[in-house]
């Protein structure tokens, strides 16, 4: 059963032994548990790219852009926070592939015609830049994404979205986290951090890899282009 936020905060406390303590308030403990959280989700993602995956409909702007916060869907315990682009399509037939903006410079300034082009896109501040620039282009981008930070769960009955059987990782990263201030348990600290790794290791193997088909090596070009 997944844990609530309650059984995280409780669980920390005794990862701490400091059960009854009032050195650490609830809420701070809350914001380091939010933080494992985000950094253990997003280390599960960068492990196993498809862990968490859906597909966004989007449209740009007059400007040809869509803006990163449009991938992130959800309130409250229903959170699908955008961590990274997969692949961006128009849903039928056009793969856009990612370029810099160094690479395209003029691309919606000058005077080049982007059209004898591959479709691109750049990510420029908090947007999406879609080359050829056009307005009102229907897209779909795939991505991963994370679920509600335990800081930000509704109440203390609700459930973090984390794999089951590995939510000791979770209190162990904000134990060893709150016991650093100051620098007075340096040692327990350490041990606690130690073994924080060794549930993240044994996670992170877990998620890589959920069939039993031999890996295989990928390139990043593409075969048409072979004989170019």
């Amino acid at each position: 059963m997944a844990w609530t936020k309650a059984t995280y905060l409780q669980r920390t406390r005794e990862w701490m032994d400091a059960v009854g303590s009032d050195r650490w308030s609830d809420a701070f403990l809350y914001s380091l548990l939010g933080k494992a959280f985000r950094d253990e989700t997003q280390g599960i993602l960068n492990a196993s790219p498809y862990y968490k995956f859906a597909q966004r409909s989007v449209t740009t702007d007059s400007s040809g852009q869509f803006a990163l916060s449009s991938l992130s869907t959800g309130s409250g315990d229903s959170q699908q926070n955008f961590y990274r682009i997969i692949t961006v399509t128009d849903g039928q037939n056009t793969l856009y592939r990612e370029t810099e903006f160094r690479n395209a410079p003029l691309a919606v300034s000058g005077t080049m015609d982007y059209l004898g082009f591959d479709r691109q896109y750049y990510l420029i501040g908090d947007n999406v830049q879609i080359l050829p620039q056009t307005a009102g282009q229907s897209l779909q981008v795939s991505v991963n994404w994370f679920g509600t930070p335990i800081d930000e769960l509704v109440n203390n009955t609700s459930t973090a979205d984390f794999p089951a059987g590995h939510e000791n990782l979770l209190s162990l990263a904000a134990a060893a986290n709150a016991l650093a201030i100051g620098g007075d348990e340096f040692k327990q600290t350490q041990e606690l951090s130690s073994l924080a790794q060794q549930f993240r290791t044994a996670l992170y193997e877990d998620v890589a890899r959920r069939t039993s088909n031999p890996m295989t090596l990928g390139f990043p070009d593409r075969a048409a282009v072979w004989g170019g």
